[in-house]
């Protein structure tokens, strides 16, 4: 697998850590295993034999937990008022991103699903203003 020279540093700085290893015995350990001590002069064949020789000390690099993590599923007093958003943002084509900035400009705060129930009935309440401007448009436009 492809690793990026950055990610293999920080990997080897995370096993430092987790083998509690100070500063001197760290640049030892380096040295004895590539013959440098820092590395911003390995390169990557060295840095992956470094971390190898980690993985051999007893180092197990895991992955994040919640590396794309998911919105979490609004509360159920909420869901109704959200629905009746995503109703109101399809009729029009509209992104969901649309009622978000609504969210940002209006409360700031950076999602729709994060509004308390009385600020979604204002994001619901401004949708509909804009649904009315649009129907007003679109009668002009045909007279």
């Amino acid at each position: 697998m492809y690793e990026n020279r950055k990610s293999i540093i920080a990997k080897i700085h995370i096993g430092k850590n987790t083998l509690k290893m100070d500063d001197d015995v760290y640049r030892a350990f380096l040295a004895s295993t590539v013959n440098k001590t820092s590395c911003k002069e390995m390169n990557i064949a060295e840095l992956l034999n470094v971390l190898r020789a980690m993985k051999d000390k007893g180092f197990e690099p895991t992955a994040t937990k919640f590396k794309h993590q998911r919105r979490p599923k609004p509360a159920e007093h909420k869901e109704m008022y959200l629905r009746k958003i995503t109703a109101l943002l399809t009729e029009h084509q509209l992104p969901p991103s649309y009622a978000d900035s609504m969210a940002k400009r209006s409360f700031k705060v950076d999602f729709v699903h994060w509004l308390d129930v009385w600020q979604l009935k204002k994001v619901i309440q401004m949708l509909e203003v804009y649904n009315r401007r649009q129907q007003r448009d679109e009668e002009q436009k045909t007279q």
